[in-house]
């Protein structure tokens, strides 16, 4: 189960990669269908959220209930995200100054603490799906308070109440271009959308629980017709710039490709774990998905710039691609070894010791 599901992650880590790479120059005139794969990579975050839920619901399944519990998820939870990205932002900052690319604009602030503000001015455009995560745990070691019997009901309540709320905005028509200089925090924030994937992925864990005997290839056709239903409603409906993965149309979104990044995770774990050593290795690969959706844009910069400053005539762009693609790979390996997962070990005995001294 947890081996599909790394794997799964790793996919969508790529994918993400891929679908950001479409606008450097070493991108290469890919036949039409891969194409459209790499264009709809932004579906990796979908599935980075359904997988978050997942996990959530897998690490407080035997969680005592109290202050100490929550405190020490919540922390817990927060060391393993700022841990990942402050060396990252770091190396950010020392590229970006280095490359003469640094925005003029850039808020370090928001970017370094993760707060919600205006994620057009982070210095990293994929860290907005960050502060997502850390509103979750925030919601999740909240329902750590409550008594095992009634954190459920709790958190499906909140969903309900952002459903609500969603479907208010979308029927008030506040989720339009415009609507970031009008729009309070609630609407694109606490009640956005795609927070509702989180939930999603949270609760279809727990229905398994109760229900394990599904078969994974139901749920794998029903994410494949989930997902064929939003690439139609993508190419067929009249949506505002940049279509269905603008802020605009979250809500129709989370329906419909977070309904199938739901399925297609649901299949993920029901699928049958193989033996096989290549698999296993595919798995250990997932251990460097953080890492990859951290470092990815860096590293085109630096590649883009290298490209341009030595004009170099890259003969063959399809292998370039994958030469830089694996590039990423190994490099987020390293981070992984030498940075990230030391740093998250080291702060998670940390806490431990606080909250065993904590009368």
């Amino acid at each position: 189960m947890i081996q599909s599901i790394q794997i799964l992650r790793f996919a969508a880590a790529l994918w993400v990669a891929l679908y950001h790479a479409r606008t450097y120059s070493f991108f290469p005139e890919l036949p039409g269908w891969l194409r459209a794969i790499a264009e709809g990579g932004f579906v990796g975050v979908d599935i980075f959220f359904v997988i978050s839920g997942v996990i959530m619901a897998l690490a407080t399944s035997n969680t005592p209930t109290g202050l100490r519990p929550s405190a020490q998820f919540v922390a817990t939870r927060f060391a393993r995200i700022y841990t990942g990205w402050w060396p990252a932002m770091l190396l950010y900052v020392v590229g970006l100054q280095a490359l003469g690319a640094m925005p003029p604009d850039v808020n370090l602030l928001s970017s370094a603490l993760l707060y919600p503000a205006n994620f057009s001015l982070h210095i990293n455009a994929v860290i907005w799906t960050l502060v997502y995560e850390l509103y979750f745990y925030l919601v999740i070691g909240a329902s750590l308070l409550l008594p095992k019997l009634w954190r459920d009901r709790a958190l499906a309540g909140w969903a309900m109440v952002i459903v609500a709320l969603v479907l208010y905005y979308a029927a008030t028509g506040r989720y339009r271009p415009d609507m970031f200089s009008q729009a309070t925090p609630l609407v694109w924030f606490y009640a956005a959308p795609l927070v509702l994937e989180f939930f999603a992925g949270y609760f279809m864990y727990r229905f398994l629980q109760r229900h394990p005997q599904q078969r994974w290839y139901a749920w794998l056709l029903a994410s494949a017709l989930l997902g064929a239903t939003a690439v139609y409603y993508s190419h067929s409906a009249t949506l505002y710039a940049p279509g269905i993965v603008g802020f605009f149309h979250w809500a129709d979104r989370a329906l419909l490709v977070g309904a199938a990044a739901t399925a297609l995770v649901g299949a993920a774990l029901l699928l049958p774990t193989p033996q096989h050593r290549a698999w296993q290795l595919l798995a250990r690969l997932g251990d460097y998905s953080f890492a990859i959706y951290l470092l990815h844009l860096l590293l085109f910069q630096v590649v883009q710039r290298a490209t341009t400053s030595l004009a170099l005539d890259i003969p063959h762009r399809s292998l370039s691609l994958l030469l830089v693609l694996a590039v990423l790979v190994a490099l987020s390996a390293l981070y992984y070894h030498a940075i990230e997962h030391p740093l998250y070990q080291a702060c998670r005995r940390a806490i431990a010791r606080w909250v065993a001294r904590t009368p």
